[in-house]
């Protein structure tokens, strides 16, 4: 199985579950989306109400054919605690434990596909963040180096060993980063 079979074995079996991204990033608590876009993605929690209840899982999964990545994407509109990180860290197990049971396949073939984090925050609620970040490029000619690998969170730890990418951009990045990133210009909401 390859990127592509993934891909279409989850459009096909999960058409149902194509939400907007405005609908995909709606915090459960206040009903307010993080990014307000109208492009539609495969709403991975959903699909994981499907097979388990219990399983938190990332947000969304989409699928980058070029450079053959299973994308996930994790939404937090609130201010990230140092309580979150447990159970952020568990959706992203058990949105591993979920694509492994959907694909059924070999555990060598799956450990194969290549996989990248997206973790997209609301900059505004986590100033400490934008601090942390101001300081590890203290430069502008360090900033230009780092800029885009500066991984937030302590979410580095998870790099190669669960990710081979990972990304934590604020919302107003996150636009620029899908056009950079994947090729996909994201639509605002009207």
């Amino acid at each position: 199985m390859n990127i592509f079979n993934v891909k279409k074995l989850f459009e096909t079996k999960f058409s149902e579950h194509f939400y907007t991204l405005s609908k995909i990033s709606e915090d459960d608590t206040n009903s307010v989306s993080l990014c307000c876009y109208k492009n539609k993605f495969l709403n991975f929690d959903k699909i994981a109400k499907e097979y388990h209840q219990s399983w938190a899982t990332t947000d969304m999964i989409f699928f980058d054919l070029e450079r053959e990545y299973i994308v996930f994407v994790e939404y937090k509109n609130g201010n990230m605690k140092k309580a979150d990180k447990a159970k952020i860290r568990r959706k992203f197990l058990d949105s591993f434990a979920l694509l492994y049971k959907i694909l059924n396949i070999d555990e060598s073939q799956f450990w194969n596909f290549k996989t990248y984090l997206l973790f997209v925050t609301n900059k505004d609620k986590n100033l400490n963040q934008v601090t942390h970040r101001e300081y590890l490029s203290t430069t502008d000619e360090l900033l230009d180096i780092l800029e885009d690998n500066i991984i937030l969170y302590g979410f580095d730890i998870y790099k190669p060993w669960y990710f081979n990418e990972i990304k934590t951009p604020f919302c107003n990045e996150f636009p620029q980063l899908m056009e950079q990133e994947f090729n996909i210009k994201l639509e605002e909401e009207i």
